[in-house]
């Protein structure tokens, strides 16, 4: 595991620093079930299968929600280039706060203006917008490639995707449930990303080639703002498949329905608001379905849990 170290992270000292808390936010990269690497075997939501030969975005602005709904945002100086292709994890420090409990986690993907439009030889040679290569700077103008996701579809994988997707326009907010481990002193907000779900919707039978703020590019930011991020298949032994669980529709106006695996042994569902306050829970038959009515619109998260309430899985739900 690499950790990105950021500049500009504010620097606290003397009584005032020992009573803040450092918090990192750590992304677990997944491909369904399984850590993602160049070369593996993924299928998108309508069944195409694909290996992805380049998987990079950035990732910036983030706000911690904690301590009941009170919001910290973190200095915009921290922002990272996160690229799945190089480590099963990346873990992005943020800083030290006055937090004590974390209820989740909110961040954007891509590059925040001005920055977005600004000179990269102008940032020192480690920062995360410096040049790169293989380069994330599409031009001044259109700025950065906020995901670069490229790789083999089709029937024997003879057909390719490349999807370079970028526009303020398209400058998206995550919202997420997180699993908070403590490291010693500090909080470390973990987050599954599933990168599988990051190709919804998209035909990869023939060659996708979109470089810009609009079709494939647009779809999969759309994807990472609603489909990649979560906490997925928490607590479940590796010996489990795909698919055990279905929340659908999703985005919904107000009835949805669950279905699970019968073997995920789930004696409840709890759905929880941004803030993890629960705002129902209903006790699981012997059917392993469920119809649930939410009325109020929002985002939510729907989570599986056992009759000694370790979770199995969540998943996030937008109720319209």
């Amino acid at each position: 595991m690499k950790k990105i170290i950021l500049l500009g992270l504010v620097l606290l000292t003397g009584a005032f620093a020992n009573a803040q808390t450092d918090v990192s936010l750590k992304i677990n990269h997944k491909l369904g079930f399984d850590d993602f690497t160049l070369g593996a075997v993924g299928t998108n939501n309508l069944g195409y299968d694909f290996k992805a030969t380049r998987l990079q975005y950035y990732l910036s602005q983030v706000t911690i929600i904690h301590d009941g709904g009170t919001e910290t945002a973190v200095p915009l100086e921290v922002l990272a280039l996160v690229e799945p292709q190089e480590e099963i994890s990346t873990t992005i420090e943020l800083g030290s706060f006055d937090v004590i409990t974390i209820e989740s986690v909110r961040f954007y993907i891509g590059v925040q203006e001005p920055e977005n439009n600004a000179d990269p030889t102008l940032w020192p040679e480690d920062h995360p917008l410096a040049p790169k290569s293989p380069e994330m700077q599409w031009g001044w103008a259109a700025g950065y490639r906020f995901v670069a996701y490229e790789g083999e579809s089709g029937s024997g994988f003879d057909s390719f995707f490349g999807v370079h997707a970028l526009g303020n326009d398209n400058y998206f907010e995550v919202a997420t449930n997180v699993e908070v481990e403590a490291v010693g002193e500090a909080l470390v907000m973990n987050v599954m990303g599933d990168y599988s779900q990051g190709l919804n919707d998209l035909i990869l039978n023939t060659d996708i080639l979109s470089h810009g703020a609009t079709g494939a590019a647009l779809q999969v930011l759309e994807n990472w703002r609603d489909d990649v991020f979560g906490i997925f298949y928490s607590g479940l032994p590796p010996a489990y498949e795909a698919p055990i669980w279905n929340v659908y529709p999703n985005p919904s106006t107000e009835k949805v329905t669950v279905t699970f695996a019968k073997i995920m042994e789930v004696d409840h569902i709890t759905i929880t608001n941004l803030l993890g306050e629960i705002v129902q829970t209903v006790q699981v038959t012997s059917d392993a379905k469920i119809e649930l009515t939410i009325q109020d619109a929002g985002i939510y998260f729907i989570n599986a849990m056992s009759i000694d309430d370790q979770l199995f899985v969540s998943e996030k739900l937008v109720i319209e």
